[in-house]
């Protein structure tokens, strides 16, 4: 009991080590001061973000309300009537998710309100987009049938069962919106108050991102800990993951929160004009593909790509501190 109890405090230190030095690094490269306020503010956020995805599969179970249940209306997207069915349950699931997200900030309820409620219906306008456009990928995919079968690669959730590149595709292109809208949420309960220029929105969407990484990493971690004990490919699996799956979520929550704080500081006086809307859903829409491209092509065994995120990542996000 003492030595699981040890264990388990080692690792958590052990975990949080690596986010602590990216935070030091970015707010090198941004030439500013540390600021731990704000740092564990982003780890705070970013470690709420995580839940929701964690438990979506109890969630589900505990209310047993259909619509809720957006891998199911994922998995069956073939008609137009399922375009609005998937836009519906994905409505539902982030409307849900922002309620619980605010929670955390009653505090801040007065200032964040009216941000969290334009940002509901800018995302309910970006997901039936989403469905539209996963109804047309659908359509494109079908005409390749003959090598959508997969014979080891299979996604559970639940009695679902995603077992071709088809529906692996779909899969992730919804985790990486649920991944990036909750972190997205918790991104303007922990820092919206606090943008004064593009690069603190990126800097403070960084350390949303590390916080995500970080309890995302401890489950990850003390799971194999428990099949594997410690080991030289536990060890291995800690540097790769505290290195290469960071650098992914840097990455996406950079892209986000860069065309976001771009709209914001160009069109503050109404968050709601087609302007800030078109450039912050681009920065969105390439934030949840370059994350969905990553998840599939190593759930297809393709593992190169990571060398490619990470060069890519690093000199794009870096970039970001350099041009302004």
């Amino acid at each position: 009991m003492l030595g699981d109890i040890f264990s388990i405090i080692v690792l958590l230190i052990l975990t949080f080590l690596p986010f602590l030095l990216w935070g030091y690094l970015f707010s090198y490269i941004d030439d500013s001061k540390f600021s731990r306020k704000r740092f564990l503010a982003g780890i705070f956020g970013g470690a709420i973000s995580v839940f929701p995805i964690l438990y979506m599969d109890k969630f589900f179970e505990l209310f047993d309300f259909r619509y809720l249940n957006i891998f199911y209306y994922t998995f069956n997207i073939a008609t137009i009537d399922s375009v609005f069915e998937l836009g519906l349950s994905l409505t539902l699931s982030i409307v849900t998710i922002s309620i619980f997200i605010l929670f955390f900030y009653l505090k801040l309820f007065s200032k964040l309100k009216k941000v969290f409620f334009t940002h509901i219906l800018i995302f309910i306008f970006f997901i039936f987009s989403l469905s539209l456009f996963l109804y047309f990928v659908n359509l494109f995919l079908q005409n390749f049938q003959s090598i959508t079968g997969l014979n080891e690669t299979v996604i559970y959730f639940g009695d679902i069962i995603f077992n071709s590149i088809r529906l692996i595709i779909f899969y992730y292109i919804i985790v990486g919106f649920v991944e990036e809208t909750t972190k997205h949420f918790n991104f303007l309960g922990t820092s919206f108050l606090y943008i004064k220029s593009v690069k603190s929105g990126v800097l403070y969407a960084i350390f949303i991102a590390l916080g995500f990484s970080f309890v995302e990493n401890i489950l990850y971690l003390y799971g194999n800990f428990i099949k594997l004990g410690l080991t030289s490919e536990l060890v291995q699996i800690y540097f790769l993951r505290s290195i290469f799956s960071v650098v992914v979520h840097i990455l996406c929550s950079s892209i986000v929160a860069y065309y976001f704080s771009r709209a914001l500081l160009t069109y503050r006086k109404n968050n709601l004009n087609f302007p800030f809307i078109k450039v912050f859903f681009l920065g969105l829409f390439i934030g949840i593909l370059l994350h969905a491209i990553f998840d599939i092509t190593l759930t297809l065994g393709f593992s190169f790509v990571i060398l490619i995120y990470f060069m890519f990542g690093y000199f794009y996000v870096t970039s970001i501190f350099y041009k302004e």
